[in-house]
Formats: structure tokens, C-alpha cells, sequence
């Protein structure tokens, strides 16, 4: 489409005009959607790019971290500092008693700590509404204008996708509690309460917008500073990692309903809805990951398009003026001859100069101002008939998504109805874009046309005013006539027209030198972003292994299956945090680009230095130019840093905002395993303990008042039920140590790596200008590195594996516990001669009055203290009951047995 402008504006015949308005349209499109793919097909692939962007950012760190990631992967908690995020109003008290802090610039953890170097403050703009009325603004200011209509963009789209996820994520949960019948009032509540408290959270979510979402933009230009810009960009990237924490926490509050002992879903399908959502969040967060890629390439291109064609459009008045003062040049130098000659004095010459001068530049005044008038009522009509068009294909979107969200509630999988919502919010975002695009080329066309007809028109009219001044005050001034005053100024336009032809061509091939410089532009912005994933997805990869780490210290409590529920959940956080960074780094680049407009503009040596107030063709000003080219570059390194640095500050924030989180599952997944045992353990043994205390009961009674029971034997059989308790506590033991040698040799290896590291660390001092031992230091840094990461890995298997290997441990030692109690109890009832099964042996109303909590105890030694450990050295010490006052009713018993 720039191409076909650029033929319209420049070349000097008009042409047919039949046919443009399809070419247009069609060229536009194809530059569009075909520019990216060019280019990318005539440039090398960037995978090993991206490889060496992905090295550099494992070693990037802010100057002024306040911790560095260990060997682990994890952090130093005694460095940190209370830097927290401002709560959410949905959130709890809990949390957010802990996370509530004073709203003022000083204790915000996001208040930017950039500096801008003075000579890029204090920079006001005009803001337009629309792309193309940015051709109504000259200098830098229509550059930030460009950029600030980018933001713009960017912002809704981002608006857009959210609202997207919220829908799917509430049409998720009608479709979990949906599936499930209703057995009663109280699981009818259950979901009426849970779909309530999801739709009042995530309108919450909605209303705490900044008001630049949510406000609509104004049809009027308005002026603002790039401060302004900066500071409503960083409140609105707060905002969206507000929005991230709170709303990952509404899905984790969400999971822990689901699991509460009122929920509809028992702790398996509980456990399964909660695993399949979390699974499905994921999948949608990372298919609008690609959305904003794609959103962030489109804004580019058509941030790029509309730049280079404010170029081509700025070639009119630039050639205008430029024709302008290639007259004036001319008349000068023919006035100068003519009174070299003696024909005209040079008092003379000076008045007509001053007055052909005064009526030029009246008439460059007035057609300046009837360009941009004319521009502005043809951009606000067309931007009229775009809004009529865009309003009615919304409504006929909005009553699409009805229907298809209303058939997309019979669906039975969760991953089916999202991929549904996502292909029809897919087909209405084509649709707008494609709206944009078919009214960015009629828009384009037209301009084209206006200012060509205008530059056409104008021209005509200035040459005319200078051809009257120049033969009324010749003839007046001189004794020419008027033929051979015709035929001066007949000379004048041939050369004129020879120098216009030059000048045109010139000016074509700054457009190829501008062309090619946003071409380089665009691929730096594409390593920019490709660097940024980079070094996001490396955040993600060690946040995810300090989960796993938590996870795997706290393996005896949880399951595996609980562990990758874990993941998932702090995966879905992950994305939302890393799609917010990709935005915040594109935007940290714009508004680099917006502080360096200024610099860019006073540095410019083509046909835009015509159109910046108060340039000149004088040497003085091109030195200038080369000085503010020099400066452009010095400054725009220094921004560049500074902006580097406040982006990686906000990442140290937002790995904090990460480790809460993962803190705050996994507490809240200990908390729920603990409960369930809790509840678990009294129901499973309840039965079991009170047959166990009526048998045990039973068998008392029936020795102490047994004649065959003699105090010889039943010391014999206590030695033999002691051995056998010792001896399993010893194998116990034995395993213990076993695996305490297996952590030592570990843990000597790393320990030798160490000492060898420290050694060559030692070496190096000695001769820091040594090459060799430098390289000898990083080969054992490495090697202490691989190392730690190896014994991560073997920590975190073994930690599974003893897990495992300690529950089925202690299986056994309960089941030979038993089976020796057991055996006790087998003969202790052969020696009494009673049987160990018997209606007897039913609990008596007495001892259902016992607590049911307490333990049952075989109460033998309180019969006889003869058999106490205590009173007989004989015994193994490795029992001491407790002393208890027996009753008289146990003192005759006892009196019988001995």
C-alpha cells in the first residue's frame, strides 16, 4: 500500500484514478499479513539467535538485586525485603491483612526508579485519537503520537483477552458443578453459592480497572506529557500482575471449596475436577500466549506501516517548500544579475526579495493550515462511517457468542468447550481486524489523493504569486519590457523544473534509506522480544524447580498426584506473570522510542529537516545535525540501560509474587492432607479399638483368676514378647543408618568439589592476570554447578524413594508388631487355658463408659508388680508402667494369683 501511495504522491502525472481504490485495499492487505513472512524469508533463521539470547539471560541480574538465585535455583530469605504487591478487594483478610500497605509513591514496589537523562524531560505532546491524524502534527510530536495510538491498542487487546478468560473460566465452572445432579437443597445451594461467588469476584476483577481501559477515548486531540504516558503504562502493568495474584488465588479458593465436606464431589472427584480445570487453564493461557504474540506483531507492522507512510505523506509539503525556496534562490540570483548588469539597483533587489518572500510565505501559511483542515474533516468522516460499521458488527458478534455459549454448555469436556470459545473469539477478532485494515487502506487512499491535489493546487497557486510580484516590480523597476520580463521568468521554471526533477528523485531515495531503516527497526524489535522470552522462560524453569523442591521435601504428606496438581497451579500463575512481562517489555521499548523522538527528529539530514521549525541549510546546521545524531546515540544507550534495569527490578517483584503463591498451595495442600488423615484415622480404627480393649479386658480377668497361670511362666512369656520387640527395633535402626551413609558419601563429593573450586580461587588471587587459572576457576565452577544440580535431582528421587521405602517399612514393623502382640495375647490365653474368642468377650457396659479416644493398655503388671521391670533387674528395662492405686476388687485378683 506504501508502495502504491508513493506512486500516487510522487509522480508527476495524475493518471487514471479508476481501479485504485481495489489495488489499495489489496496492497495493504498483502502488506500486512505478507510483510513478516518476506522479511523472514530474507533473513537467516534465528534459532541460534535465540539460543545466545537465552545464554545471556541466565547471567543478567540487576545491579541492585536485593538477592541472587543460588546454586539451587532458590534464594536467600534472609536478604529479602517486605516487598509486596497492594492487595486486591477480593482477596482475603487473611492475606491481605499481611499485604496491606499505605497507597503512597514511597512504599510501592512499583514506583519506577529510571532515570532519564534532562535533556529527554519535560516533554509535552499532542494526542490524537486516530492514526491518520497524526499527519496533522509536525516534528517528534507526530512520532509519539504514532506510538501513543500503538499503546493504546496494545491496551485494549489486552482488555479484550482478559474478559475472553474470564467468560471461558466462568462457562468452566457451570459446566464442573453443571454435570452433577443435584440430590438435594443442600448441593442445589452448594452451586448456586460457588457460580455467585465466581461471577462477584470476577466482576470485581473488572471494576478495579484503570480508568484509561475503561473510559472511552476521546474524538478530540488533547495535550500530554511523556511522563503521564510512563506512569499510567506502569499502573496499568501493576494492575495486570494485581489482577494474575488475584485471580490464580480465586482459582485456588475455588479448588479448596471443591474439596470442602459440603462439596457435591467426593475427595477422588474433587481431586480429578480440580486436576482437569487447572489443566485447562493452562491450555487457554497458553493459547492467548500466542494470541499476544501475534497481537504484538500485528501493532508493529502497523505501527511501522503508518510511520514510513507519514514519511511519504511529509514528502508533499517537504517538496512544496522545497519548490518554494528553489524559486525564491532563483529570483535571488536573477535579481543579482540583473543588477550586476546595472539594470536594477540592489536597494532594489532587497525590497523585492522581502516582499516576494512575505507573499510566499503568507501563501505556504494558508495552504498548511487548508491541508490540515481538509485532512481532519476527511479522517473524522471516514473515522464516522468506521465507527458505524464497527458498532453494528459488534452487536451481530455479541449475539453469535449468546448462541454459540449457550450450545456450548451441553459439552461434556472442559478442553472442547474451550477450544469452541477460542475459535469464535479467533473469528471475531479477524473480523475486526480485517474491518481496520479495509479502512486503513480507504484512509490511506484518500489522503494520498487529498494532499497530491493539494501540493498540486497550492503549487500552481505560489508560482503564480511569485511570477506576479516578480514581473510587476522587474517592469516597474527597470526599462524592460514585458516580453523580455516574460522571458526571464520563462528560464526561471525551465531550471526550476530541472531541479525539481532532481529533488524528487532524491527525495525517493531517502524513502528507500527510510524504508530500509524501519525495516532494521522492525528486526530489532523481534530480537527485543525473542530475548525477553528468553529470559522469561528461564524465570519459569527455576521458579517451577523451586516448587518442586518445596514438593519434594514435603513428600511424606503429599501425593504424587497432589504434586502435579501443585505444578499445574503455579504453571498457570507462571504464564499470566510472563505473558504480562512480554507486554511490559514491548512498552518499556516504546516509550524509549516516544523519550527519543525528539533527538531522532533534530537529527534528521533528508527532506523532514524542511519541515522542522528553524532548520537551515547552513553549515552551522549541519554540524548540529551530526551532534545531535552523536547525542541521539549516547542517550539512547543510557534509557536503554535504565530501562533494562527497572524491568528486571520489576521481575525481582514479581519472582516474590511467585514464591508467595508456591507457599501458599502448598500450605494450603498440607493442610487438606492433614485433615483427611485426621478424619480417616479415628473412623478406620474406632471398631477395631473397641474390640481390642474388650478382648484385652476379657483376657486380664480371665489369667488373674486362672490356676494354671504361674508366676514363672508368665515372667517367661513377657522376656520372649520383649526380645521380639527388641529385635525389631534394632532392624529399624539398621535401616536408618543405611541410608544416613548413602547422604554422607553425597555430601563428601560435593564437599571435594568445594575444596578444589576454593584451592583454584586461592590460585587466581595470587595472579588475577592469569589466564589459565581463570579458566581453570570457571571449568570447577561449572563442574561444583552440575554437581549441585545433580545432587538436587538425586535428593529430590530419594526423597520420593525413601518416602516410599519408610511407609512400606512402616507397614511391616506394625504388621510384626501386631503379629507379636498377637502371639503374646495367642498364649497368654493357652497358659490361662481360655478361649481368646467368646461372647465374654463382649465390652461390658462399664467399659463403654471409657474414653474412646484414650489408647487401650494391657494392664498386666498392675495384677502383679513382681513382673515390673522396674522392681526385677532381671527383666529388660525397656518397659516402665505407669503407677496406678488398684482398686480393692484388683488387690483380691492379685492376692489369688500370687
Amino acid at each position: 500500500m506504501v508502495s502504491e501511495t508513493e506512486r500516487r504522491l510522487l509522480e508527476p502525472d495524475v493518471g487514471n484514478m479508476e481501479g485504485n481504490h481495489s489495488d489499495g485495499v489489496r496492497n495493504r492487505k498483502k502488506a500486512s499479513s505478507g510483510t513478516t513472512d518476506d522479511k523472514v524469508s530474507q533473513q537467516p533463521p534465528l534459532n541460534s539467535d535465540v539460543a545466545a539470547f537465552a545464554s545471556r539471560a541466565k547471567v543478567v541480574y540487576p545491579i541492585n538485586q536485593k538477592y541472587r538465585p543460588l546454586a539451587d535455583g532458590a534464594s536467600n530469605p534472609s536478604l529479602h525485603e517486605h516487598t509486596k504487591l497492594p492487595p486486591m478487594p477480593n482477596e482475603d483478610s487473611s492475606s491481605s491483612s499481611s499485604s496491606e500497605e499505605p497507597d503512597n509513591n514511597d512504599d510501592n514496589p512499583f514506583v519506577s526508579s529510571m532515570v532519564v537523562p534532562s535533556s529527554l524531560q519535560n516533554q509535552s505532546f499532542t494526542r490524537v485519537p486516530h492514526y491518520p491524524l497524526s499527519l496533522t502534527l509536525t516534528g517528534f510530536e507526530a512520532r509519539i503520537s504514532l506510538y501513543c495510538l500503538a499503546l493504546q491498542d496494545l491496551q485494549c487487546h489486552c482488555s479484550q483477552l482478559e474478559d475472553e478468560k474470564h467468560l471461558i473460566f466462568l462457562h468452566m465452572v457451570k459446566m464442573i458443578l453443571g454435570c452433577r445432579f443435584p440430590k438435594n437443597k443442600n448441593d442445589a445451594d452448594f452451586t448456586k453459592n460457588i457460580i455467585q461467588k465466581q461471577e462477584q469476584e470476577l466482576n470485581e476483577l473488572t471494576k478495579q480497572r484503570p480508568k484509561s481501559l475503561t473510559e472511552e477515548t476521546s474524538h478530540a486531540a488533547a495535550s500530554c506529557s511523556l511522563e503521564e504516558i510512563e506512569r499510567a503504562q506502569k499502573d496499568l502493568f501493576e494492575h495486570s500482575l494485581q489482577t494474575s495474584k488475584s485471580f490464580s488465588r480465586q482459582v485456588e479458593g475455588l479448588c479448596q471449596l471443591l474439596q470442602k465436606k459440603t462439596s457435591i464431589f467426593s475427595p477422588r472427584e474433587a481431586q480429578d475436577v480440580s486436576v482437569s480445570l487447572t489443566q485447562t487453564l493452562v491450555f487457554v493461557e497458553k493459547h492467548l500466549m500466542k494470541v499476544q504474540e501475534a497481537s504484538l506483531k500485528s501493532t508493529l507492522e502497523k505501527l511501522l506501516w503508518w510511520e514510513e507512510l507519514t514519511r511519504l505523506f511529509q514528502t508533499q509539503p517537504a517538496l512544496l517548500r522545497w519548490e518554494v525556496d528553489l524559486r525564491q534562490s532563483l529570483i535571488a540570483a536573477m535579481l543579482e544579475q540583473l543588477a550586476s548588469d546595472g539594470i536594477l539597483k540592489f536597494s532594489h533587489v532587497e525590497r523585492m526579495l522581502s516582499e516576494s518572500q512575505a507573499a510566499v510565505a503568507e501563501g505556504l501559511q494558508q495552504s498548511s493550515e487548508k491541508c490540515m483542515k481538509k485532512t481532519k474533516e476527511l479522517v473524522n468522516k471516514k473515522c464516522r462511517e468506521k465507527e458505524s460499521k464497527k458498532k453494528k458488527l459488534q452487536r451481530s458478534q455479541m449475539n453469535e457468542r449468546n448462541r454459540v455459549l449457550e450450545l456450548g454448555e451441553t459439552h461434556s469436556d472442559l478442553q472442547e468447550l474451550t477450544t469452541v470459545c477460542q475459535e469464535l473469539f479467533m473469528k471475531h477478532r479477524k473480523q475486526i481486524s480485517d474491518l481496520e485494515l479495509q479502512w486503513d487502506s480507504k484512509v490511506a487512499e484518500a489522503l494520498g489523493d487529498l494532499w497530491k491535489k493539494l501540493r498540486s493546487s497550492w503549487s500552481k497557486r505560489l508560482g503564480e504569486t511569485a511570477k506576479d510580484v516578480f514581473l510587476n516590480t522587474v517592469s516597474a523597476q527597470t526599462s524592460l519590457s514585458a516580453d523580455r520580463c516574460e522571458k526571464l521568468w520563462q528560464d526561471l521554471e525551465q531550471e526550476l523544473s530541472v531541479q525539481l526533477q532532481q529533488m524528487e528523485y532524491a527525495t525517493k531515495q531517502q524513502l528507500e534509506d527510510i524504508r530500509t531503516e524501519l525495516d532494521e527497526d522492525g528486526k530489532m524489535w523481534n530480537e527485543e522480544i525473542a530475548l525477553t522470552r528468553a529470559c522469561l522462560k528461564h524465570l519459569g524453569e527455576q521458579q517451577m524447580k523451586i516448587l518442586q523442591a518445596m514438593v519434594a521435601r514435603q513428600g511424606y504428606s503429599l501425593s504424587s498426584e497432589t504434586g502435579k496438581l501443585l505444578e499445574g497451579k503455579h504453571e498457570h500463575l507462571l504464564m499470566l506473570v510472563q505473558r504480562s512481562f512480554v507486554f511490559r517489555h514491548f512498552c518499556l521499548h516504546m516509550q524509549k522510542e516516544m523519550r527519543l523522538s525528539r533527538l531522532k527528529t533534530l537529527s534528521q539530514k533528508d527532506f523532514r529537516a524542511l519541515l522542522v521549525e528553524g532548520a537551515s541549510k547552513s553549515p552551522a546546521c549541519s554540524n548540529s545535525a551530526l551532534k545531535n545524531s552523536s547525542t541521539s546515540l549516547a542517550e539512547g544507550a543510557l534509557l536503554g540501560n535504565n530501562l533494562q534495569q527497572e524491568f528486571l527490578s520489576e521481575l525481582e517483584t514479581a519472582t516474590e509474587l511467585l514464591q508467595s503463591h508456591a507457599q501458599l498451595v502448598l500450605g494450603n495442600a498440607l493442610s487438606h492432607a492433614i485433615q483427611q488423615r485426621m478424619e480417616a484415622t479415628p473412623t478406620q480404627s474406632h471398631t477395631s479399638n473397641k474390640q481390642d480393649v474388650g478382648t484385652k479386658n476379657y483376657l486380664m480377668e480371665a489369667a488373674a483368676e486362672s490356676v494354671y497361670v504361674t508366676k514363672e511362666s508368665l515372667l517367661a512369656l513377657v522376656q520372649n514378647y520383649y526380645s521380639q520387640l527388641q529385635t525389631i527395633t534394632i532392624k529399624l535402626e539398621q535401616h536408618h543408618s543405611s541410608l544416613n551413609q548413602e547422604t554422607n558419601e553425597r555430601q563428601d563429593r560435593s564437599s571435594l568439589l568445594s575444596r578444589t573450586l576454593l584451592k583454584e580461587l586461592v590460585n587466581w588471587g595470587k595472579k588475577p592476570a592469569s589466564a589459565e587459572f581463570q579458566q581453570r576457576v570457571e571449568l570447577n565452577k561449572r563442574k561444583v554447578l552440575e554437581q549441585t544440580h545433580l545432587d538436587q535431582e538425586i535428593i529430590y528421587e530419594e526423597l520420593r524413594q525413601t518416602k516410599v521405602a519408610l511407609d512400606q517399612t512402616m507397614e511391616r514393623i506394625k504388621a510384626e508388631l501386631m503379629e507379636a502382640e498377637d502371639n503374646f495375647i495367642t498364649e497368654l490365653a493357652s497358659l490361662a487355658r481360655v478361649p481368646i474368642h467368646s461372647s465374654a468377650m463382649e465390652p461390658s457396659g462399664e467399659e463403654d463408659d471409657l474414653d474412646e479416644h484414650s489408647a487401650p493398655k494391657l494392664d498386666l503388671l498392675l495384677l502383679n508388680p513382681a513382673l515390673d521391670p522396674a522392681l526385677n533387674p532381671s527383666l529388660t528395662p525397656s518397659f516402665a508402667p505407669p503407677e496406678v492405686t488398684s482398686k480393692s476388687k484388683k488387690r483380691e485378683r492379685e492376692s489369688r494369683v500370687i
